[in-house]
């Protein structure tokens, strides 16, 4: 198990699928909105703010300090692309594994349990490092460009909301960076059991997304409309992007229990449909 998982992971990290993956993750996190104009009522972007703003302004407002726009950079287009992005990994050295006829020689000599499971472990750490380490690109530029949130004028409440030192913030906001990458996978990875055809492994997780967020979104206008609050907290932990709040849980609450719950569903869920769908397949899926 050990030797196919590494093998399996030289194939995912080891390619150019990997490398656009993290350069495209860090250029989305730009897209991501960082200063919000009340007297205009208008949004600007990471990269928008680059060009927008002159250094002064950018030192007088706390919305412009390194670590909060930091941490809005997995927010913006990257919650609708990253589904297509985190499967380049994983989808160069699969379908290629699948085309040429490789893993009908591999199944037969690691056995399908250990198949199956090597490969969703493998597509698990590629699309979480793959989310990771682009969003840490993205945070070297950011740190180096805006101001250290050391230098404004913070009061009690600031330090209230915010316990932790920097450095655990930040490698908080890592971690659950790769989580969201990793679980952001897992629509691409199920689809691959019953095509090898890129585009749809890359292009149907997109859709599938989109409709689940815009659903979501829309149950939730509807429960404001009609004044059910309960429900729409409820609904918000059930969102696609969900995953990224495991790491700042503190408590074990409803709220808690259901993102985890959810999640973890979906993790075994999927692992559990890919090995059926192989296993029904004569050819394994080659």
């Amino acid at each position: 198990m050990i030797n196919s998982l590494r093998g399996d992971l030289n194939k995912t990290l080891l390619n150019i699928g990997f490398l656009g993956a993290v350069l495209l993750t860090a250029l989305l996190c730009f897209t991501a909105p960082t200063y919000h104009d009340l007297a205009t009522d208008r949004s600007y972007s990471v990269f928008e703010s680059f060009f927008s703003f002159k250094r002064e302004f950018i030192e007088s407002d706390q919305q412009f300090a390194s670590l909060n726009v930091f941490q809005n950079g997995l927010g913006g287009y990257i919650t609708m692309f990253l589904p297509i992005i985190v499967a380049f990994p994983f989808m160069v050295s699969f379908c290629a594994e699948r085309n040429s006829g490789l893993m009908r020689f591999t199944i037969s000599r690691t056995g399908c349990l250990r198949y199956y499971l090597s490969k969703f472990l493998s597509v698990l750490i590629g699309g979480g490092l793959a989310a990771m380490l682009g969003y840490a690109l993205y945070g070297l530029v950011v740190y180096g460009f805006f101001p250290n949130i050391n230098t404004y004028e913070l009061d009690e409440f600031y330090y209230e909301m915010h316990p932790d030192s920097q450095t655990v913030e930040v490698l908080k906001m890592l971690l659950s960076a790769f989580i969201y990458g990793a679980v952001t996978t897992l629509p691409a990875f199920l689809i691959s059991s019953f095509s090898r055809n890129p585009y749809l492994i890359t292009c149907v997780p997109f859709l599938m997304v989109y409709i689940w967020n815009t659903a979501i979104n829309k149950l939730v206008l509807k429960a404001w409309e009609t004044e059910d609050y309960e429900l729409s907290e409820k609904l918000y932990d059930f969102q696609p992007d969900s995953a990224r709040q495991l790491v700042y849980i503190t408590e074990w609450n409803e709220s808690a229990q259901r993102i985890v719950l959810f999640n973890t569903a979906l993790v075994v869920g999927v692992i559990v449909l890919f090995s059926v769908i192989m296993n029904l397949r004569k050819d394994r899926g080659v």
